[in-house]
């Protein structure tokens, strides 16, 4: 079974720290739809999983469909939040793409399995929280597009259609995932920001990492 970190926290760090329910229940959740899927977890599967009876459960949540849409929300409220500061800047477009990319990477080694869950399984939620989602994740694409336009009116980047940076999430996620720990998490991120920078760039030097 693949082990996700939920937190900047390592997991044996977590355990030895008092949590409360409702974190609890949204960390390990996660974990259990992310390895095993969100249909392939029941109700009663998750309760023994966590160690807390339907009572506790349901003080805190209405259903197991709520506890998904927390935690997709949560993984994409927290890229919306830090872009935006991103963007608010006002470096060269290849910087501000480089600063998107570093920002996407922390965040996913920071929470890989609400990432899972966000991109794998929000299509399992009812029509208003997908789109609910869906809404999320279009105003946080549209902040790399935004990016891109930039920098293809200064002669910067070469022309890129939506379809480009629909793909980046999917493949950022992933390149974390297919890893299994066998490659450090940073270079997966420098090589990815590398990739996506060489693809758009036209013929400039690329901006050093702005992680750290």
């Amino acid at each position: 079974m693949i082990i996700f970190c939920t937190s900047t926290e390592t997991r044996g760090e977590m355990d030895n720290k008092p949590e409360d329910l409702r974190a609890r229940i949204l960390r390990l959740s996660a974990d259990l739809f992310a390895t095993r899927g969100y249909h392939g977890t029941g109700l009663t599967e998750l309760l023994r999983e966590i160690g807390v009876a339907r009572g506790g459960f349901y003080y805190h949540f209405k259903s197991k469909e709520e506890v998904l849409l927390e935690i997709v929300v949560r993984a994409i409220d927290e890229i919306l939040v830090s872009s935006a500061a991103i963007i608010e800047q006002d470096p060269d477009a290849a910087t501000k793409l480089r600063m998107l990319c570093d920002d996407l990477s922390q965040a996913i080694i920071e929470n890989q399995a609400g990432f899972v869950v966000f991109l794998r399984e929000y299509s399992a939620l009812g029509d208003d929280a997908k789109e609910r989602v869906l809404a999320l994740r279009r105003t946080y694409l549209e902040r790399w597009e935004g990016v891109l336009k930039d920098g293809a009116r200064t002669g910067l980047f070469a022309r890129r259609e939506t379809p480009f940076t629909e793909g980046i999430l999917g493949m950022w996620i992933y390149s974390f995932v297919w890893n299994r720990g066998s490659i450090e998490p940073e270079t997966i991120a420098s090589d990815l920001a590398d990739f996506v920078l060489r693809g758009v760039c036209a013929d400039v030097a690329l901006p050093a990492t702005t992680a750290g």
